[in-house]
């Protein structure tokens, strides 16, 4: 940790990706683990384009379940240390693949982050590019909610999904990305444009995610060509090997919440003079 710690104080330039693990101290599940109503479900299988064709409504009820579980979290102190990091290095660039807002509301700089997955409180058209955001969103999601209470049969039908009010031909959807669908292409333009602008790279953090997987292993390829030294924090027991990590890296195993703000503790403090520890009395607070 100590080693970590010194190297990151000489790091001037910074990418992080981060997953679900990042948010399962807030009490919300990784993907792998929805559970709750959905144990009789594949949550993958209900997160895709065919899914949402076939049963609109059993659809919109797995994520109004999800949204409601979001609404409900709370940042955790690790949300609030990469905000805190984000707002004391002008060089550093977080890659989200998380829907839940949390990152957001902790405080995060929406020019310091990047979301590929899009988010669980905007509501987009099957058909048109047509996006609702905020209080029109809201209204959609009030309604849905109160035909889901109503129904007979206590699901959802499809009859009950909206359609888009600008098209008038769509089926509205949640504002995510599904599997099989294709990520924002001007998001990863804009973060392909970051990695090549920068003349080097030194730390990329990987939080929350298996590095096996993509995106993880492009962006970490990416940042390894800018001679990065990564550090993953996962509290899933992983093989180093096999995440690519070398000698140099650093693989941290254990909750996000406690070990992310552990590591970003000592930079803080250098650049700000404040007790990046602190961010746990704020979550008592929010």
């Amino acid at each position: 940790m100590s080693d970590f710690q010194i190297h990151l104080t000489e790091s001037p330039r910074i990418l992080a990706l981060l997953g679900a693990g990042l948010s399962a101290p807030s009490g919300l599940p990784t993907f792998r683990g929805a559970g709750g109503l959905w144990w009789m479900h594949d949550a993958k299988q209900l997160s895709t384009p065919q899914a949402f064709d076939e049963n609109p409504g059993l659809v919109w009820e797995f994520y109004l379940e999800r949204r409601a579980a979001a609404k409900e979290a709370r940042p955790n102190a690790a949300h609030f240390a990469l905000a805190e990091l984000a707002r004391r290095v002008p060089e550093f660039n977080a890659i989200s693949m998380n829907i839940d807002g949390l990152s957001e509301r902790a405080g995060h700089p929406p020019a310091q982050i990047s979301f590929l997955h899009g988010n669980l409180f905007s509501i987009r058209c099957t058909t048109c590019p047509h996006t609702i955001h905020d209080e029109a969103a809201e209204a959609i999601i009030a309604a849905l909610t109160t035909a889901l209470a109503h129904s007979s049969t206590s699901n959802l039908s499809a009859a009950s999904v909206p359609t888009c009010p600008a098209c008038h031909t769509g089926l509205l959807r949640p504002g995510v990305v599904w599997f099989g669908e294709a990520l924002p292409s001007a998001t990863l333009a804009s973060l392909y444009a970051w990695i090549e602008a920068a003349p080097s790279i030194d730390t990329m953090l990987v939080i929350g995610t298996s590095a096996e997987v993509y995106p993880a292993t492009a962006y970490i390829e990416a940042a390894r060509k800018k001679l990065a030294r990564v550090a993953v924090v996962n509290i899933e027991q992983e093989d180093p090997g096999l995440l690519g990590l070398e000698e140099q890296d650093w693989y941290f195993q254990g909750d996000a919440g406690d070990l992310v703000p552990e590591m970003l503790k000592k930079v803080v403090e250098e650049l700000g003079n404040v007790e990046l520890i602190d961010v746990k009395k704020i979550t008592e607070v929010i």
